[in-house]
Parts: C-alpha cells; sequence; structure tokens
C-alpha cells in the first residue's frame, strides 16, 4: 500500500510527473517533453486493483483534483494537461544541439571508413583511434550519470570505464582485429544501455543512441572490410 509519504516522493522523482490511466489521453504531452529533454516520467494508475484505487484516492486527496492525468512539476502539482502546458517550457535547444552534436560526430567515421578504402591503408589508424576515442566518450557519458545520482550502484562506475579499456585494448592490436573489436564495443555498450531503467536515460537520448551507433558500428565494419584479403584492397 503507497502512504502519502510514498506518493509525494513518487511526485518529486522527476522535474516532471504524470500520473495517468491506461487509457488517458496525453494530448501528446509525452512526445513533447521528450523532445524538450526534461526528466520526467509517467506513472499509470490503473484501476483493476483495490490497492491502484486507494492509491488514486489518496492522489485525489492530496491534490484535490478527481480526473486524470494529474501533473506535477518538480515535486509541485501544477493541474492537468491544460495547466502544465501553460507552465512548461517544452521546446528548448538541448535535444536539438545533442542531435547535431551527434550526427556531425559520425562524420569522421564515414571520412574514415572512405579513406581506408579509397587512401593509404595506413588511415585505418585514424579510423580506429576516433572510434576508441568516442566509445570512451560514450561510457563516461553514464560515469557523469552515475556521480549525480545520490545511491548509485557501484556497478554503475565501473561498467563506465569498461567502453575506454576496450577503446585501449583495440588500439593496441592490429586494425584487422581493432576495427570489429571497436565494432562490437559499440553494440555491446548499447546493449548495455538499453537495459537500464527508464529513468536514466531520456528517451529521445536512447533513440539518438541507436542511430549513432548504427553509424558508427557501419563506418568500423566498413573499413575492417577494405582490410579484408577476400572483400578489400588487401
Amino acid at each position: 500500500m503507497t502512504d502519502d509519504s510514498e506518493l509525494r516522493k513518487l511526485a518529486g522523482s522527476a522535474d516532471v510527473v504524470v500520473f495517468h490511466s491506461p487509457v488517458t489521453d496525453l494530448g501528446g504531452l509525452d512526445e513533447r517533453l521528450e523532445q524538450s529533454g526534461r526528466h520526467w516520467q509517467a506513472i499509470e494508475m490503473g484501476m483493476g486493483s483495490s490497492e491502484s484505487r486507494e492509491q488514486f484516492a489518496r492522489l485525489k486527496a492530496m491534490t484535490g483534483r478527481s480526473t486524470l492525468p494529474q501533473i506535477f512539476v518538480n515535486g509541485r502539482f501544477v493541474g492537468g494537461l491544460r495547466q502544465a502546458e501553460a507552465q512548461l517550457p517544452l521546446t528548448g535547444p538541448y535535444p536539438s544541439a545533442a542531435g547535431w552534436m551527434g550526427y556531425l560526430g559520425l562524420l569522421p567515421f564515414l571520412a574514415g571508413a572512405l579513406g581506408v578504402w579509397f587512401g593509404p591503408a595506413w588511415l585505418a589508424g585514424w579510423l580506429a583511434a576516433y572510434g576508441a576515442v568516442i566509445l570512451s566518450f560514450v561510457g563516461a557519458i553514464h560515469w557523469g550519470l552515475a556521480m549525480h545520482r545520490p545511491a548509485a550502484a557501484p556497478e554503475a562506475f565501473y561498467a563506465s570505464v569498461t567502453p575506454a579499456l576496450v577503446g585501449w585494448v583495440a588500439l593496441l592490436l592490429p586494425r584487422l582485429i581493432g576495427l570489429p573489436i571497436l565494432a562490437a564495443g559499440f553494440i555491446a555498450w548499447r546493449i548495455w544501455e538499453h537495459r537500464q531503467p527508464g529513468d536514466v536515460l531520456p528517451r529521445w537520448f536512447r533513440r539518438l543512441r541507436t542511430v549513432l551507433t548504427i553509424g558508427a558500428v557501419s563506418a568500423l565494419l566498413i573499413g575492417w572490410f577494405a582490410l579484408l584479403p577476400l572483400t578489400g584492397r588487401a
């Protein structure tokens, strides 16, 4: 059973918390929250059990509102959809900036992959070096996230340095071996990210990471194919 203190804790668990039912029409608010880059959480309140009905009764008593959705901003109840949209700045440059920087970050991958095919073979070293740097970077994101979580598990810190170690090992090996190791590292790390709780990374960032991972892995494998005796220039 959820008491009032636990309900208030839920209401303050993210910048924006949306209590809704399984059939609530959010009017696109969820998509706009994703695009805004804000940390938000949706909490579904089904009415199929006595516990859920009691939780909703406590929520109504706390807010004085008898319908869903009920929306909290920074732990403070603001109302329903209309009131939330009036108070929330749901557009901002951060997701767009992250997207553009991410896509621009694929250009060195593309240049390196094409360079291995049409330029000197030593450009494979440039491609591998850039891949190792970016693999280290995506791991470091989670070190920073763990630092800002009050009770972050030690495993989050351990895992966040693994991509850097994989990149370092890949650079020590011949390019014919190092490039596929880097590609495997990107794939494995994206799978690890996907398994993290939903509140660790915003959905827009998860989607962006998937696209960028596909781009990075494709470039690394294209460069690797150029080094193979049967498919490349070797």
